[in-house]
């Protein structure tokens, strides 16, 4: 299912629909999708590198407001859909100790975590269960997401190529670091919590 997605996504950003599979990407991923977006941006940003911070900071807002719905899955959905996707990233067991850490330093968590590869839509849906207040998370949120992009989009200018040309030689290496990495994140989250 991830080589489908990682695929699609791929095929997706060498159109001409690649800004919008971006920002989609961008929005799902803060509340559902499997995938971060970074290989989307990889390649968006490597065929325009003049407009690689434009790129990046609308990727941070897309993330932000996809955010949002992360939130809203917690605060008025969570039994319906936000504890299906815990439990579908194997979450649940440690959701109660993530609320109770939010609830305790959720600028802070929110920061820490929105610029790591752990899962944003985790924090984006616990936020939300935790009732974290609004303006704390949307500031935390627009901090977070938009150093993490603009850094990412910096290092695809500078090496967009050599990224490029490695990402169409190891397909299946690339898959399994992007996987690796999710998984390194959720891991990443259980220790954290503890």
């Amino acid at each position: 299912m991830v080589e489908k997605l990682y695929d699609w996504m791929m095929r997706q950003a060498e159109s001409k629909n690649a800004v919008k599979v971006l920002l989609f990407v961008s929005f799902i991923e803060s509340s559902f999708f499997p995938l971060p977006p970074d290989p989307v941006l990889a390649i968006v940003v490597a065929k325009n590198k003049n407009k690689a911070m434009c790129y990046a900071t609308m990727c941070a807002l897309a993330s932000v407001i996809g955010g949002f719905l992360g939130y809203y899955i917690g605060y008025a959905f969570f039994e319906l859909i936000g504890s299906k996707i815990l439990v579908f990233y194997g979450q649940m067991d440690k959701f109660e100790s993530m609320v109770k850490t939010l609830n305790d330093w959720a600028f802070w968590i929110i920061c820490a975590k929105g610029l790591t590869p752990i899962p944003y839509k985790i924090v984006t849906i616990a936020s939300g269960f935790a009732k974290i207040d609004l303006m704390t998370f949307t500031v935390a949120s627009m901090i977070c997401r938009t150093t993490r992009f603009l850094a990412l989009a910096w290092i695809f200018q500078k090496f967009g190529s050599m990224i490029l040309e490695f990402l169409e030689k190891h397909k299946k290496l690339t898959i399994f670091l992007i996987v690796a990495t999710v998984i390194l994140g959720f891991v990443a989250v259980k220790f954290a919590i503890k």
